[in-house]
């Protein structure tokens, strides 16, 4: 699901940038700055990154059982869906002869997604349907962590943004089990 969720990112940015700015290739791009050997990551240089830096459990949402209907007078019961948060670090990795250029792009992508701040599969259908909603709000990092996230990556600083993307849903699908409907004499559960 997470990778969907990025595909999406990545993909709405670039048409929205070439759309902008009349560019005829992708510069947005989903990856890591940095390799886990140290090395800088390949063929990303004058490019939009978009790295997940953090993700974690949205405890608001109350995770209940679910039951769906099967249609044939019963009930599948599941396990709730994890719903997370992905903290969303876009950078501009422009060389410093490029130095306007990263910022004249990380504003049109902050434009963009100042635009339309919730994005559902109804109003984007490039969205996978399993997507419920997605949500972009703009998370400020203070300066001493800011500069903890990016020693914790290994890279140089390079004008960026961070997104707190909420409400990303991850559920298996498995069932439990298998519950009749309600009528006079009660319900009865069958486990599968």
């Amino acid at each position: 699901m997470l990778d969907k969720v990025l595909i999406f990112i990545r993909d709405l940015l670039n048409k929205e940038l070439k759309m902008s700015f009349g560019l005829t290739e992708d510069i947005v791009m989903v990856s890591s700055l940095i390799n886990l050997d140290g090395s800088i990551s390949q063929n990303i240089e004058n490019k939009i990154i978009l790295s997940v830096i953090n993700l974690e459990q949205e405890k608001a949402i109350k995770n209940t059982e679910e039951y769906r209907n099967t249609g044939k007078g019963s009930f599948n019961k599941m396990n709730p869906p994890v719903y997370l948060n992905m903290y969303l670090l876009i950078s501009a990795n422009y060389n410093s002869d490029n130095y306007i250029e990263s910022l004249k792009m990380l504003s049109a992508v902050i434009g963009t997604l100042q635009a339309t701040k919730v994005f559902t599969s109804n109003s984007h259908p490039d969205l996978d349907e399993s997507v419920e909603r997605l949500i972009f709000q703009i998370f400020n990092v203070p300066i001493q962590e800011l500069s903890h996230v990016w020693s914790g990556i290994g890279a140089k600083y390079v004008p960026s943004m961070v997104y707190k993307v909420r409400m990303i849903s991850i559920q298996k699908g498995r069932i439990i089990e298998q519950v009749s409907s309600v009528n006079n004499s009660g319900a009865s559960a069958l486990k599968k």
